[in-house]
């Protein structure tokens, strides 16, 4: 039981991660993919099991806008791995997905209701992103489950969101400074909204207009390169569990890129780099969702690990 209440639900954003990977990994290998699902399924048993058997901590824990803004992700996996189940059982799978989806939009009104009818910019953090932006893997998973024209409004829902919140948190990290070190690994996740934006837009738009693919994708280069700019203050500071921060707004920024390249291949403009590069660059990624999941298996075996799972602070 002890092993369980140390279990953090920002791991959710671990096994987001773990299931875009595999969907990444896919022309490469479906046994890839099916080991990254595994690993995906297996961290949300583990998150499913905290909230059942500590669930008054875990209810505390969400009144801290910190851990409620990336709650969110927990129903992102579920919708992914939603796919992996569809070709075993196709109704329990559109059942989870559904309920996810559900889920998921709840949460975010909760967040509304609580925090943006209260608004505290020191509050804000880039997680706020998941809230109004999360949404769309519902976008990109909705052709699997013959919904594409609910995941095209929830596309365009998306991007007018991104647009609402994004002045938003940058003025934040503008005007507030730089985020305390529990909370600093959620700066990934400004790569994750125009990425997951475009990637849901290329999935169910029934003409894909050149204008938005470019603009996103602009977007997408945008924040990568902002995060890139952070990333070596964050990999040499103390791991903590908004480290899951690290995998999912990168995944999802390959797949957008190759997604991307694959459009305009196709539309004849050619692609956007050659197979070397995007094979260099799906390793890479590998490699840090690989790395963020070892130091998560150390951080819950450490006898010593309680202190650094302990929930972010409420205000940033």
């Amino acid at each position: 039981m002890s092993f369980i209440r140390r279990i953090p639900i920002p791991m959710s954003g671990l096994a987001l991660g773990a299931a875009a990977l595999g969907n990444l990994l896919l022309p490469y290998s479906p046994i890839a993919r099916a080991v990254c699902g595994a690993v995906s399924a297996v961290l949300v048993i583990m998150i499913t099991l905290r909230i059942a058997f500590d669930f008054q901590a875990v209810r505390a824990e969400l009144k801290n806008p910190a851990i409620l803004a990336v709650f969110p992700t927990f129903f992102m996996a579920l919708m992914l791995l939603a796919t992996y189940l569809k070709p075993y059982a196709a109704a329990p799978a559109k059942a989870l997905w559904v309920a996810a989806l559900v889920l998921q939009l709840l949460v975010s009104a909760v967040f509304l209701v609580r925090f943006v009818g209260a608004f505290k910019l020191a509050q804000v953090l880039p997680s706020w992103f998941l809230i109004f932006v999360g949404f769309v893997v519902a976008s990109v998973t909705s052709p699997a489950f013959e919904a594409v024209a609910l995941g095209r409004i929830l596309a365009y829902a998306g991007m007018a969101g991104y647009v609402a919140i994004l002045p938003v948190v940058v003025y934040r990290m503008v005007k507030a400074g730089d985020l305390p070190e529990p909370v600093l690994p959620t700066v990934v996740i400004f790569a994750a909204p125009p990425s997951l934006c475009l990637v849901g837009y290329l999935a169910v738009a029934p003409v894909k207009q050149v204008g938005v693919v470019y603009a996103l994708l602009g977007m997408a280069a945008v924040s990568l390169l902002y995060v890139f700019t952070r990333l070596p203050r964050i990999l040499t500071n103390r791991f903590c569990p908004s480290c899951s921060a690290l995998t999912f707004p990168i995944v999802i920024s390959a797949i957008a890129f190759k997604q991307s390249s694959l459009f305009f291949a196709t539309a004849g403009a050619g692609p956007l780099a050659p197979p070397g590069v995007v094979a260099a660059i799906d390793a890479a990624v590998v490699l840090l969702v690989a790395y963020v999941a070892v130091r998560y298996a150390f951080l819950l075996l450490s006898p010593g690990a309680e202190p650094q799972l302990a929930a972010e602070p409420a205000t940033a």
